[in-house]
């Protein structure tokens, strides 16, 4: 299998993460964006939308991290990433899947590509930050007295959470006042396979 990458994306390190976590040897292309290379027609080929990540096995190519996440959790030998069988649990992930697309995303990695990036107007950072806290406070009161988001074993919503929340120092937000994620981040730390994100 392989991924195409780009180091300081943040959905090209959920694929990396979720590839290490579950035990997967994945080749790492990197398609430098500080170049242009995701527009390049041999890129293209690959994927149309010229977006990073792409995971190729054999001749499967998937585009989009929740795609990856979710086809190297049925790829995978061990069921409690995705749990199918179990459609509370799977719904449960889905949700909080959904969560990282759509409030994490307008929240973290929005303010990311303001305060870290400048591809977007700073008017829009008061937003983000209340996106965020408003996310972090949900997934906080969700952790209270577990040791994972979900259930007492780690799935891909902990892979897709956490691969955001470890970048919300570039968003210039913090997590000081929500003591159960921070307890929770120490506990995917300490996964075998963890890999660090690479920052700016």
């Amino acid at each position: 299998m392989k991924i195409y990458s780009f180091p300081y994306s943040l959905p090209s390190y959920r694929t990396r993460l979720a590839a290490s976590l579950l035990g997967f040897n994945i080749e790492d292309q990197i398609i430098d964006l500080s170049k242009n290379e995701q527009k390049s027609p041999e890129f293209l080929a690959i994927n149309p939308l010229g977006k990073v990540p792409v995971m190729t096995d054999d001749h499967l190519i998937v585009t989009d991290s929740m795609a990856i996440l979710r086809y190297l959790a049925r790829k995978s030998q061990t069921e409690h990433w995705y749990p199918e069988s179990d459609i509370a649990t799977a719904a449960k992930i889905d949700s909080l899947l959904s969560l990282v697309s759509n409030e994490l995303y307008e929240g973290i990695e929005k303010a990311r590509l303001i305060t870290a990036f400048k591809m977007l107007p700073e008017e829009l950072l008061p937003q983000c930050e209340m996106i965020t806290h408003g996310a972090l406070q949900i997934l906080n009161t969700q952790l209270e007295g577990n040791v994972f988001l979900v259930n007492d074993t780690p799935t891909i919503a902990d892979i897709a959470v956490a691969s955001t929340l470890l970048f919300i120092d570039e968003a210039s937000f913090s997590l000081d006042n929500y003591k159960n994620i921070q307890n929770w981040l120490n506990n995917i730390k300490s996964l075998a396979g963890f890999i660090q994100p690479t920052f700016l």
